[in-house]
């Protein structure tokens, strides 16, 4: 990679700088060396502020070190370099540099911008996100949750880290007891036992439950349940129904929605925990084993009947209460277990997405991981805030079913897959954040990801034209294709792959200078890739992806419109090829990084 090279370079000649006793004091060749975007494209394209890091221990003026590691810089293997005050050392590429840097594209392919795993210490993490209870469909805020911890997990593996992402089935508590009873009484009043009238006030909404308690479905699941518990054929009495046995098929059939619902949006998780089979078994009970950690440690108390975790000692405003009077076991009680198994199954960084309205919870959460002698630090928190809809400027309600909340899976019906996860991933996790309906639904460059993907689709275009045969329109008669498939398949396996001074057909043809400079910014733009992919995954931000694309999909036009590949010599050919084609590998990667779709025509 482009960017290891000049730090190695630039390692080596301040490694050179202090053999020759030219650094002052310093002694040692830094850690790490930052190479950042020039502000001023006119200044280079690279800037390097190494000498002012280094002034404290050199013990000398940052332009007079600048000016030392310059004078060692193996700068003509990468193009030139200006020290500017007060110790900025500038680069300016120059076309083999660039070149080099296509060649790594079309080698890697679709690996390009993705991190070697064994070169980061204590990379295993464990990302939770979503954790819908298994009591209703899937919601908008759901869906900005999935769509977001998926592509996190999905950058966090390309940045080099082992990810395990887990979706925590709630259903264990006083939540599934209301489901045991809201789908029983659902149930009776298809078969006719009880009116609808009759449902409990207090039950999950009605017609939530018929969406998935269909008389087909749960018919069919309650007398399996009722089989296996038996060796003789038991038939249903409606009459007599078991609230928990109907509790059970209910939450089975909304973890199967829940499931395809997430499917359907390209969210995937490696495990799903279930919080009842994991922390309440009778015979190990996790949750039981927490309180007596939590009292061994004289962190927990009796008040009232009720047992009480001093959370206040570890930062939070007030005292929790573990488990109620009346022997319930309260939603921390079960967090707390949670993270317990978390760490012990050896997670360097577990990272949990919550609601926003969840942030309450933080303090308790941080202060009882530390109460059972583990380090909080390695829990990290994000905040998810509200969705709201837009269609012409104005909020709206969408869902036909309920008129109040707007379910992922109609809103996939309304604008695809593509089109939702872009919108809900290109914004920061912890900003409000409003989702344009007519905007998604356009087909334009309006449109981001529909500009992006069409940017993917011209490029697989040019491919297409480039080897197919033509028709004359003036004689009727077939012309023989620009290249046949074989000598495609040579560029791009062969020529592409090698440095063969391929670009300076680019600065020897009468190009003006403004066409070279958008061409230098499309390269320079594919290389940054990588470092994308780096700074996302230190801050968490998949949202710098899709800026990214946003950009570099917005040069590709212009690039596209500028610079014709067919007709032209040779020379010019390739090189315009080469880079079309080392675009088409950066959109498509970034964009499966996203979970969204590349299409090669549209």
């Amino acid at each position: 990679m482009l960017e290891d090279k000049i730090i190695n370079l630039f390692k080596n000649a301040i490694q050179e700088a202090i053999n020759a006793d030219e650094l002052g004091q310093l002694r040692e060749v830094p850690d790490e060396i930052d190479l950042d975007k020039c502000k001023n494209p006119d200044h280079g394209d690279r800037a390097i502020s190494i000498a002012m890091k280094l002034a404290r221990d050199a013990k000398m003026a940052p332009i007079k070190i600048a000016e030392a590691i310059v004078k060692y810089l193996d700068y003509k293997s990468i193009g030139s370099v200006t020290v500017v005050p007060p110790g900025f050392i500038n680069i300016i590429f120059d076309w083999d540099c660039l070149e080099d840097s296509l060649v790594e594209i079309h080698r890697k392919k679709n690996k390009f911008g993705y991190f070697d795993k064994t070169k980061i210490e204590k990379n295993k993490v464990l990302i939770e996100y979503v954790s819908a209870n298994p009591t209703g469909n899937l919601h908008l805020g759901h869906g900005r949750q999935a769509a977001l911890g998926s592509a996190l997990a999905s950058l966090l593996d390309w940045a080099g880290y082992e990810v395990l992402s887990e979706f925590y089935i709630n259903d264990a508590g006083v939540q599934i007891e209301k489901l045991s009873a809201s789908a029983k009484a659902a149930i009776q009043i298809q078969e006719g036992v009880i009116t609808e009238s009759e449902y409990p006030e207090e039950a999950y909404p009605l017609d939530s439950m018929l969406e998935v308690l269909k008389p087909e479905v749960y018919s069919e699941k309650l007398q399996a349940e009722l089989d296996s518990d038996s060796n003789l054929k038991t038939k249903i009495d409606y009459k007599t129904l078991d609230a928990e046995l109907a509790g059970k098929v209910a939450k089975d059939l909304f973890i199967d929605l829940q499931t395809k619902v997430l499917g359907d949006m390209q969210v995937h998780f490696d495990n799903w925990f279930s919080e009842k089979e994991n922390l309440h078994q009778i015979e190990n009970n996790k949750v039981n084993e927490i309180c007596k950690i939590l009292k061994e440690n004289g962190n927990l108390y009796e008040q009232d009947g009720a047992l009480w975790f001093k959370a206040k000692h570890f930062g939070d405003e007030r005292d929790r209460v573990i488990q109620k009077s009346q022997g319930v076991y309260t939603y921390l009680a079960a967090d707390i277990a949670y993270h317990k198994n978390k760490f012990d199954r050896g997670f360097d960084k577990l990272i949990n997405i919550w609601g926003g309205d969840h942030h309450g919870q933080e303090p308790g959460i941080r202060g009882a991981i530390k109460a059972i002698n583990y380090d909080p630090d390695l829990l990290e928190l994000i905040f998810i805030q509200m969705v709201s809809l837009q269609k012409d400027g104005v909020e709206v309600k969408m869902s036909k079913r309920k008129g109040d909340i707007v379910n992922v899976d109609e809103l996939l019906e309304e604008v695809g897959n593509d089109a939702l996860r872009f919108f809900l991933i290109d914004s920061q996790a912890n900003n409000r954040m409003v989702f344009d309906l007519e905007l998604a639904k356009k087909q334009d460059k309006d449109n981001p990801v529909y500009y992006i993907q069409y940017a993917h689709a011209r490029a697989a275009s040019i491919l297409r034209n480039l080897s197919t045969t033509k028709i004359n329109i003036e004689t009727k008669e077939e012309e023989a294709p620009e290249l046949s498939e074989a000598e495609l398949q040579n560029l791009k396996e062969n020529v592409f792959t090698k440095p063969n001074a391929i670009l300076q057909a680019l600065s020897s043809e009468n190009i003006d200078e403004d066409s070279l400079q958008t061409i230098r910014t499309l390269i320079l733009e594919l290389i940054e890739f990588p470092n994308v992919i780096k700074d996302a995954a230190e801050i968490r931000a998949p949202y710098k992806v899709t800026v990214y694309l946003k950009n570099l999909a917005s040069l590709f036009h212009q690039f596209y419109n500028e610079n014709r590949i067919i007709g032209v010599s040779e020379g010019l050919m390739k090189a315009r090829l080469s880079i079309a084609l080392a675009s088409k590998i950066v959109i498509a990667n970034a964009l499966k990084l996203l979970g969204i779709s590349a299409p090669e025509k549209m």
